[in-house]
C-alpha cells in the first residue's frame, strides 16, 4: 500500500481487465500516425507515461473508418493489425493496459483521397457547423450509412482484439456521432433512430453491442459520455443519469468515463484553460455518478495534482482519474508521485499550445519540448557526454533555462547569465497578467531543476563578450530574448510610427517590468492579438483607465488564441473590464495628447484625444552579443526570440535541441550549419509495425 496514495496505486477491475493503477492517459488528438497506422512515435509517447509504475491505462483515439479520419489511426483495415499489435505489446511491456477510443466526429470527416475533396460530415440530422475556415452542414445519415458505421465498429473491435488491445472506450462526448444521436439538440429524426430516449439511445446501444461481438468477450467495453450538454435544447445531467442507468442495467458497459464539452461550441470546456474554473466537470460528474453500477472514470477537468485524485476516489466521486495535458507536459507525473519526488514534475500551464500547434503544422508542448518526441528525446536518451564541456548560457528565459538543464543533465559544466534579478524572461512578464499567473509554475520548475543540477546562476549580471570569454567556454548558447520594437513597427506598417518617442508612449515592458500604470484615456495599439496585448488592456482597464484597443483586423484576438480555445473568455474579460474595441483601425501618428488614427480599409483619418499610448506591436531579436561572439567559440548557437521572435515553444525546443549537440562528434557548430543540414532520417516516424527499437 502506498503511504500517500493507497487508492490511486491499487488495481481496478474493468470487466475482464485488471488495471494496475487508477490513473489513465486520456484520449486526445495527435498527429503521431503514418497513413492510417499508429507511428513508432505514438508507441514511445504512450509507453513513456506507463513505464516504471506510471499510468495503469492508455487510451488512444482511433477512427471508426479510415476515410473518416484526420489524425487518428484506424483499426478498420486488417493490414493495420500489426501496427496496433506493436503498440499494445509496448504498453504491456511497460506494465499497463491498452484501450482504444473509436470515434467519428463531424469536424474530422476525412477526404475522398489524398489531396482530394473532403467527404461530407455525417450525422443523425442536418445541422450547421463551422470551425476555422470550414463551415457547412452535416448529411442526415440514411439507414445504410448508420448500419455501415455499426459494422465498422464490429470490424474494428475484432482487429483490436486480434492486436491484443485490452479495452474499448466508445466516444460519446465532444459532439461525436454517438453523442449526436443521443442528443435532442442534434438529433431531429422521426424514424427509429430519433425522437424518444429509447430511439436516440439506439445507435449508442448498437455500437456497444457491436463492440462486444467484435471483441469476442476478451476486452473491457465502456464509453466516454458527455454528462451535461449545457446548451439550449440539449440533454442535462438528469437525462444522462437515465442513460447510464439503462446501460448498466442491460450489461452493455463495464465502466463509464464521464465528461463534459462539445466541439466546437464548447471546446473551451473540453480543453479547460486558465480562464475556466478548476475541475470544471466535477459538479456534473457528481450529479451522474450515483446512477452507475460500474466503475466511473473522469478527467474532472485539468487534473494536475494526484492528491485531488486520491481524495476524489476516497469520496466516491470517481474510481479512476485521468489526464491528457498534464501527462503531455510531464510524462513521469504518476511515476514521480509514486516515488515521492513530485517536485520533479512539471505542471501543465494550460496554455493549450498542444492543440493550437496543430494549426501551424506542429506537434508539441510549450514547456516540454521532448513531449511527442520520446523515441528520440526521452529522458533515457540524455546520456552522459563522452567529454564534459564548459558551457555558457546567456539569458534566463525558457529557452535559456531549458538549454542549461539539458546541458547539465549531460554532464557539462554550465554557467547561466541573466541580466535581471529573476529567471523567466518574457514568460515571467506574462505571468504578471491577470488570469495568467499559472504560467509562473513553469519558471519555478526550471529553477528547481537548475539548482538540483548545480548550474551556476549569475543573476543580475549582464553578460559581455569579455566576461563570457574569460570563462573559456567550449560552447555558448545565446538565449537573450527579444523586445517590442520601440517605434511600433508591425505587419500593418513596418516603419516607426511618427511620435513614438514622445514621453507618454509606452511599451509592454514599461507596464509589466517597470510598473507603469497610465490613467485617463489610453490607446493600446495591438499588432499581436495575444496575451500581452489583451492582458495589458485588461490590467489597465481594471486599474481605472479608459482603454481603447485598436487592431487592424476585425477581431481583438488572433487566430492563435482561437486555436487555443481561449478567445471567447479573453474577449469576455476585456468587455467586462470596460475595454473598448476599435477594429480595422491603425495609428498614423502620435501627437502630444492625441493620436491620428485611420481606417485600414478606406484610409479615412480621425484624430482622438489620448493621455497615453501603449504599443504592443512587433518584436525583434536581441542578438548583438551572439554576433560579437561569432568565431570565438567552438560551438555557438542562438535560440528562441534572440534568433527570431516567435513562440514560447520555439524557444524551449531550440534550447533543448542545441544543448543536445554540445560536444557531439560531427555535430553542427552554429545555427547556420544546423539549418542547412538535411533532416536526420532517425527522426522521421515509421508505422509501428516497422518501427525502430525504442530506448
Amino acid at each position: 500500500m502506498h503511504p500517500k496514495y493507497p487508492r490511486l496505486f491499487s488495481p481496478l477491475q474493468l470487466g475482464p481487465v485488471t488495471v494496475p493503477t487508477r490513473f489513465f492517459f486520456a484520449p486526445h488528438g495527435s498527429s503521431l500516425t503514418v497513413g492510417s497506422k499508429p507511428a513508432d512515435e505514438l508507441v514511445a509517447y504512450s509507453a513513456a507515461r506507463v513505464r516504471d509504475g506510471g499510468c495503469g491505462m492508455v487510451v488512444i483515439p482511433v477512427a471508426l473508418h479510415e476515410r473518416a479520419r484526420t489524425r487518428q489511426p484506424s483499426p478498420n483495415l486488417p493490414e493495420n493489425v500489426g501496427a496496433f499489435r506493436a503498440y499494445a505489446d509496448a504498453i504491456h511491456a511497460a506494465g499497463g493496459v491498452a484501450f482504444a477510443q473509436p470515434l467519428y466526429h463531424w469536424l474530422g470527416s476525412g477526404f475522398w483521397q489524398v489531396f482530394g475533396a473532403q467527404t461530407p460530415s455525417l450525422g443523425p440530422s442536418v445541422r450547421q457547423f463551422a470551425i476555422a475556415e470550414r463551415s457547412g452542414s452535416t448529411r442526415a445519415m440514411a439507414e445504410a450509412e448508420i448500419l455501415g458505421m455499426i459494422d465498422c465498429m464490429e470490424r474494428g473491435a475484432a482487429n483490436l482484439a486480434a492486436a491484443g488491445f485490452d479495452g474499448i472506450m466508445l466516444h460519446g462526448s465532444h459532439a461525436s456521432m454517438v453523442e449526436q444521436f443521443l442528443s435532442p439538440y442534434y438529433n431531429q429524426r422521426t424514424d427509429r433512430w430519433g425522437g424518444s430516449l429509447d430511439n436516440r439511445m439506439r445507435f449508442m446501444v448498437e455500437m456497444l453491442r457491436s463492440a462486444r461481438r467484435g471483441s469476442g468477450g476478451r476486452m473491457a467495453i465502456g464509453m466516454r459520455l458527455n454528462c451535461d450538454e449545457q446548451i439550449a435544447g440539449g440533454y442535462d445531467t438528469q437525462s444522462a443519469r437515465e442513460v447510464v442507468d439503462r446501460l448498466c442495467a442491460d450489461g452493455l458497459i463495464d465502466y463509464i468515463d464521464l465528461d463534459v464539452g462539445m466541439e466546437p461550441q464548447q471546446f473551451h470546456h473540453g480543453m479547460p484553460h486558465n480562464f475556466i474554473a478548476h475541475q470544471f466537470y466535477r459538479p456534473a460528474v457528481e450529479a451522474v455518478r450515483s446512477a452507475a453500477s460500474v466503475p466511473v472514470l473522469s478527467v474532472l477537468g485539468s487534473i494536475n495534482d494526484l492528491a485531488e485524485v486520491e481524495a476524489a476516489i476516497a469520496a466516491g466521486v470517481i474510481d479512476m482519474g485521468g489526464a491528457a495535458r498534464q501527462l503531455i507536459a510531464e510524462p513521469e507525473f504518476v511515476q514521480n508521485a509514486r516515488a515521492g519526488r513530485e517536485a520533479r514534475s512539471r505542471t501543465c500551464i494550460r496554455c493549450n499550445w498542444c492543440t493550437a500547434a496543430g494549426s501551424e503544422g506542429v506537434q508539441g508542448c510549450a514547456i516540454n519540448p521532448a513531449s511527442y518526441r520520446e523515441r528520440t528525446w526521452g529522458t533515457e536518451t540524455l546520456t552522459a557526454a563522452a567529454e564534459p564541456k564548459r558551457v555558457v548560457v546567456i539569458g534566463g528565459g525558457p529557452g535559456g533555462m531549458e538549454a542549461a538543464r539539458v546541458a547539465a543533465l549531460r554532464g557539462h559544466k554550465v554557467v547561466l547569465f541573466e541580466a535581471r534579478e529573476e529567471l523567466g524572461g518574457a514568460l515571467a512578464l506574462w505571468a504578471r497578467l491577470p488570469g495568467r499567473e499559472n504560467y509562473g509554475t513553469a519558471i519555478g520548475w526550471w529553477q528547481r531543476e537548475l539548482s538540483q543540477l548545480h548550474v551556476e546562476l549569475r543573476l543580475g549580471t549582464k553578460a559581455t563578450a569579455a566576461s563570457v570569454m574569460t570563462l573559456r567556454p567550449d560552447a555558448v548558447i545565446v538565449a537573450s530574448g527579444g523586445r517590442y520594437v520601440p517605434g511600433g513597427r508591425s505587419i500593418t506598417m513596418d516603419a516607426d510610427i511618427p511620435g513614438s518617442g514622445l514621453p507618454h508612449v509606452l511599451r509592454p515592458e514599461d507596464v509589466l517590468r517597470h510598473g507603469a500604470r497610465p490613467g485617463g484615456r489610453v490607446l493600446l495599439l495591438d499588432g499581436e492579438g495575444l496575451h500581452a496585448s489583451s492582458g495589458i488592456a485588461e490590467l489597465l482597464a481594471a486599474n481605472g483607465a479608459q482603454v481603447v484597443q485598436a487592431t487592424a483586423g476585425f477581431s481583438p484576438v488572433s487566430g492563435r488564441l482561437v486555436d487555443a480555445f481561449e478567445a471567447r473568455q479573453v474577449v469576455q474579460r476585456l468587455k467586462q473590464a470596460g475595454v473598448n474595441f476599435a477594429p480595422g483601425t491603425w495609428l498614423r501618428a502620435i501627437e502630444p495628447g492625441a493620436a491620428l488614427l485611420y481606417d485600414v480599409h478606406t484610409g479615412e483619418e480621425r484624430r482622438e484625444p489620448f493621455d497615453a499610448v501603449v504599443l504592443v506591436t512587433g518584436r525583434e531579436p536581441l542578438d548583438d552579443l551572439a554576433r560579437e561572439l561569432e568565431g570565438q567559440v567552438a560551438q555557438l548557437f542562438t535560440v528562441g526570440d534572440a534568433l527570431a521572435a516567435r513562440t514560447l515553444a520555439a524557444a524551449t525546443f531550440e534550447g533543448h535541441k542545441f544543448a543536445r549537440l554540445i560536444g557531439e562528434a560531427g555535430a553542427p557548430a552554429t545555427f547556420a550549419e544546423a539549418f542547412f543540414r538535411p533532416d536526420d532520417p532517425s527522426t522521421l516516424p515509421l508505422p509501428a509495425d516497422l518501427a525502430r527499437p525504442t530506448h
